[in-house]
């Protein structure tokens, strides 16, 4: 394990470098490609809302400097809108030197993509699973990355999460399903980078967890106890999203990241280090890496 200290004020000059991020009009997602635009480079956020992020284009495009913000329509969680997001970034013609797979949710209830897959595991595992393998190969860059915005949860863990009972209304836990997902998402991240790693590819597969961020999604409990809970630990290790945002702007952006590791903060908010591990709990688990793998698959037909 490693620990050392990084502020976003030591990101390096981004020039030249170009970084699709999902769920870039709010939260972790709004601070990366902050971050990253004023540090020269281009961003393409993905926002199932690009009126809402096209008028905080003043504010983060940087004046007198050169970085850009392009700015598309995708619902990470609908199969027929991230093929179309990944065809015309291909017919524009850029060449990718990340992929921060950031964007997420937790719902109170049980909900379906318009695909038919249950929400959740659709917006954190599916959705960015497909975009993932129809923008491999537009990562063509000389240190390209695919970063998974992740949740310390999946560190925490032996237990792998049963993917049959995903479809299943009566299993359903807002909890439960949120940490089953991103469990699964992260194994599926980890066996991305080997598959990636076999076939002689430069891409490398990287897992960033910004600790317990205070964004809208922390909140959004099921019910009146489990609000409760979730605000009063919100309050007392919650960071800030533009502290959050540190794990996955040094992922998206560092010479020094490896393939497969696990990067964040300390869960103890005064703490300033972020800390690279390795995988551990069930996502590390081949058997069930192997799992996830036809799971995807099987809902997300050529």
């Amino acid at each position: 394990m490693q620990d050392f200290e990084w502020q976003t004020s030591e990101l390096s000059d981004q020039s030249g470098r170009t970084f699709v991020v999902t769920g870039a009009s709010s939260g972790v997602g709004l601070e990366v490609a902050k971050a990253l635009l004023t540090a020269n480079g281009t961003v393409i956020a993905g926002v199932r809302n690009p009126a809402k992020m096209t008028s905080l284009v003043p504010q983060l495009e940087p004046s007198g400097r050169e970085g850009r913000l392009v700015v598309r329509a995708v619902d990470v969680a609908d199969l027929r809108s991230i093929d179309a997001f990944a065809a015309q970034l291909e017919r524009d013609g850029f060449h990718l030197d990340a992929l921060v797979n950031n964007a997420g949710v937790t719902t109170s209830r049980f909900e379906t993509s318009p695909d038919g897959i249950e929400l959740t595991f659709a917006t954190n595992l599916i959705g960015p699973a497909r975009l993932t393998e129809k923008l491999v190969p537009l990562l063509t860059a000389a240190d390209p990355r695919i970063v998974l915005v992740a949740s310390n949860l999946s560190q925490r863990t032996t237990k792998a999460p049963d993917l049959t009972a995903v479809g299943d209304p009566s299993s359903f836990s807002q909890f439960g399903t949120y940490r089953a997902s991103k469990i699964a998402a992260a194994a599926y991240a980890v066996d991305l980078g080997r598959r990636l790693a076999e076939e002689g590819s430069r891409v490398r597969s990287v897992i960033a967890h910004p600790g317990v961020a205070a964004t809208g999604m922390a909140t959004q409990a099921d019910n009146a106890v489990t609000k409760a809970i979730a605000g009063l630990i919100t309050s007392r290790i919650a960071r800030a999203a533009s502290d959050s945002a540190r794990s996955v702007i040094w992922s998206a952006s560092s010479p020094d990241v490896e393939q497969g590791v696990f990067v964040g903060p300390d869960l103890k908010r005064r703490k300033t280090v972020l800390r690279v591990a390795q995988v551990r709990g069930a996502a590390a688990d081949p058997a069930f890496q192997a799992r996830v793998r036809r799971f995807v698959h099987e809902l997300t037909p050529p």
